[in-house]
């Protein structure tokens, strides 16, 4: 039986909007944006300034000395946790990070950045901005910190340092940053 070419046309037009609405699901996340960027920090020095605070680096910052108990208990510890102010993460003498509350947003389901992450998959590059970077996470005593900044820094200085940024933000947020116009609003139930 011979199928009729504008069946099939119309077929593989349902077949190609399937596909863009499964991509597109990422994107549909209440709290998450993506975006096409190009990568944001282009050197090793650019990705040390966002590396973590030691626990001295806080100490000494914040004008704090311990007393005798403190620093027998941080000997033999390895950690004292609540003597930094806490402005940023904090990483203890054995590797305990202290962060300040509601430092990170929780990844919800769904999300890219919720499954393990290789340099081959494009959420990997906006993770380790957001979530390493921006968010002062970055330990160059980590051995897979440092792969993962040879890996990114890598993508930056390559012909095509475009991924696609994914990141949290209000539900509208999305909406407002790619279509507001002067004088307009985007849609309040919008979701991008």
């Amino acid at each position: 039986m011979k199928k009729n070419p504008q069946f099939q046309r119309l077929m593989f037009l349902f077949a190609i909007a399937g596909l863009v609405a499964a991509t597109a699901n990422y994107a549909c996340l209440p709290d998450v944006c993506a975006d096409l960027k190009s990568a944001q920090y282009r050197s090793t020095d650019d990705v040390n300034a966002f590396r973590i605070r030691t626990l001295n680096e806080a100490l000494t910052n914040d004008a704090i000395s311990l007393d005798t108990n403190q620093r027998l208990a941080l000997k033999t510890q390895g950690k004292l946790l609540g003597i930094a102010k806490l402005t940023q993460p904090v990483k203890h003498p054995d590797g305990t990070i202290e962060m300040p509350a509601n430092w990170l947003p929780a990844i919800p389901d769904g999300h890219p950045w919720a499954s393990k992450l290789t340099p081959a998959d494009d959420a990997f590059y906006s993770f380790f901005e957001e979530r390493i970077l921006k968010a002062r996470l970055y330990d160059p005593e980590n051995p897979q910190h440092v792969e993962w900044s040879k890996a990114y820094l890598s993508k930056s200085a390559s012909n095509d340092p475009e991924f696609i940024g994914w990141t949290y933000a209000n539900r509208t947020e999305c909406a407002k940053i790619r279509y507001d116009a002067k004088g307009t609003v985007a849609p309040t139930d919008a979701r991008f």
